[in-house]
């Protein structure tokens, strides 16, 4: 039967005066942790953000690139902590976001619950937040990339059966992707102490969140993060915001997403390498705030992989001024795009995609109806049957009652369960027990 009170958490958009009310919390409330400890991290406000937005009590809808770029300033901003990584012990570039919380530290490989309520918990069984540490740049492949392309192989009438990925078994009910690739997905203390908090981080969790059926929503500050790298040979003379991993290989970042609870559906942006062939293939590139006038639209090239160029002087001075306050290197980023409904006025699916992590489908890509879609069965198993369409290509638009219900059924009954946006869930594993 269909739990009291459920309902899908944020898919609609609410009604306009109760948006106004949460974005007025959400500009009083979005922090960040710049000592990178919990309680200053759940404290912190931004008053960059106050002051930028002052009289505009909906600044993440009415002006979204605005807003996505205020953000993109404040969590670029340099790290105090830094590390010597690598055997010839180079020193670590990081910025705020790369401090945070990522994937592993969030859904440690042997979950146990049982060795987290103690003075000491597991670091090993445990989610960790690493604090005033500096955690080291764990790079991994794109698991929206490897499920994409063996989501066939994944639609087995056995969840359970082991799968062949890469030459590495992959549980279907919960993926653990290799160390080795050019991606990392990190949030920060607001995201990970929800996730933790309300034990989302195992599939049991997972399971007990679908049986009590309570919508979930994040709180307004929380932001997750998805970067892309490219290796590089060092990090001098780049025009990339370089960094090293835990083995001290250089990299460059090429690509970067960035998702925060604003709003009740999420904020939703995307930047890429000026330099990236390809940028605004398909969808094109829209910045109504970092470009002057003339450029904020630029149309997809006719001919694909081909460059964009967009040299300095055609960003806005005002975005210039913001660029200012952190690395010299951020320049060379250009806003993509930014989205805040699933259509737009005449009904058609908006789009969002990065031409490095949309790689093969950006030209249907929505951020928002890809994440919308992060749920779970009875079993805390992650939704594998939605996402992509038989050819690769992305779901866009308007979510449908069926992929979360039983609509055959009367009443209709829960057959995902939403997990508010967040595919982390993916790397959940199943704690140790009967």
């Amino acid at each position: 039967m269909k739990p009291p009170g459920f309902s899908l958490p944020g898919y609609r958009l609410r009604k306009r005066a109760a948006l106004i009310i949460f974005a007025l919390l959400a500009v009083a409330a979005i922090a960040v942790n710049v000592k990178q400890s919990a309680v200053d991290a759940a404290d912190e406000k931004a008053d960059w953000l106050k002051a930028a937005q002052a009289g505009d009590p909906n600044p993440a809808l009415n002006t979204p690139d605005l807003f996505n770029w205020q953000l993109f300033v404040q969590i670029n901003q340099a790290a105090t902590n830094q590390t010597k990584v690598g055997p010839k012990s180079v020193t670590t570039n990081n910025v705020l976001w790369e401090t945070w919380a990522n994937d592993p530290d969030t859904f440690p490989s042997s979950p146990d619950p049982t060795k987290c309520n103690v003075p000491n918990p597991s670091p090993v069984n445990c989610p960790v937040w690493p604090g005033t540490t500096t955690p080291k740049k764990v790079l991994r492949p794109s698991t929206q990339q490897l499920f994409r392309q063996q989501q066939r192989s994944l639609r087995i009438s056995n969840q359970r059966e082991v799968q062949q990925l890469q030459g590495k078994k992959l549980n279907a009910m919960a993926p653990q992707i290799s160390v080795g690739g050019n991606e990392e997905v990190r949030r920060n203390f607001s995201s990970f102490n929800f996730i933790v908090s309300n034990a989302l981080w195992y599939q049991q969790g997972l399971k007990a969140a679908f049986e009590k059926g309570v919508p979930l929503s994040f709180p307004i500050d929380a932001i997750e993060i998805k970067a892309r790298w490219t290796p590089l040979a060092n990090c001098q003379n780049t025009t990339y915001h370089c960094n090293y991993d835990a083995n001290g290989n250089a990299f460059g970042l090429t690509a970067l997403h960035i998702m925060s609870k604003a709003v009740p559906n999420w904020t939703w942006a995307t930047w890429e390498y000026v330099g990236n062939p390809g940028r605004c293939d398909y969808i094109g590139c829209h910045d109504a705030f970092g470009m002057l006038a003339q450029f904020q639209n630029t149309q997809p090239n006719a001919q694909l992989n081909q460059p964009y160029p967009s040299p300095n002087n055609q960003l806005s001075p005002a975005l210039l001024q913001m660029l200012g306050t952190i690395g010299p290197e951020w320049v060379n980023y250009r806003l993509k795009g930014s989205q805040i409904d699933f259509t737009d006025a005449t009904g058609r699916a908006t789009l969002l995609g990065n031409s490095v992590t949309e790689a093969g489908f950006v030209q249907t890509s929505s951020c928002m109806t890809c994440h919308a879609q992060a749920s779970v069965d009875s079993t805390g198993l992650f939704n594998q049957t939605l996402g992509f369409t038989p050819g690769g290509q992305s779901t866009n638009g308007p979510l449908q009652p069926a992929w979360f219900y039983n609509t055959s059924s009367n009443p209709w009954t829960v057959t995902y369960f939403p997990i508010d946006f967040v595919w982390g869930i993916f790397d959940a594993q199943p704690a140790p027990g009967p």
